[in-house]
């Protein structure tokens, strides 16, 4: 089967209930992520006269944002009928 195809066929099949839980926290960590993002302007919203260096914040955000799509991907590719893919 083609490569491309074969993948298409796996994003649409039925996961396993293991990789349903996976995907769930792969949503949870890029929502965090999402969150983290947002973190910083809030601050400055607070306290504008002080001033806070967050750029590790924001090295971690997007790390939690990479890692969750990556994790979300991953945990949509295997299937719980092996026949579909035939």
């Amino acid at each position: 089967m083609d490569f491309f195809k074969e993948t298409l066929v796996r994003l649409k099949a039925e996961s396993p209930s293991y990789f349903k839980k996976i995907r769930l926290f792969a949503d949870w960590l890029t929502a965090t992520g999402l969150g983290l993002v947002g973190v910083p302007a809030a601050i400055e919203q607070v306290a504008p006269q002080i001033d806070f260096d967050l750029s590790f914040l924001m090295k971690i955000a997007s790390y939690f944002i990479l890692a969750g799509i990556v994790i979300k991907v991953f945990g949509k590719l295997p299937v719980s009928d092996p026949e579909v893919l035939k």
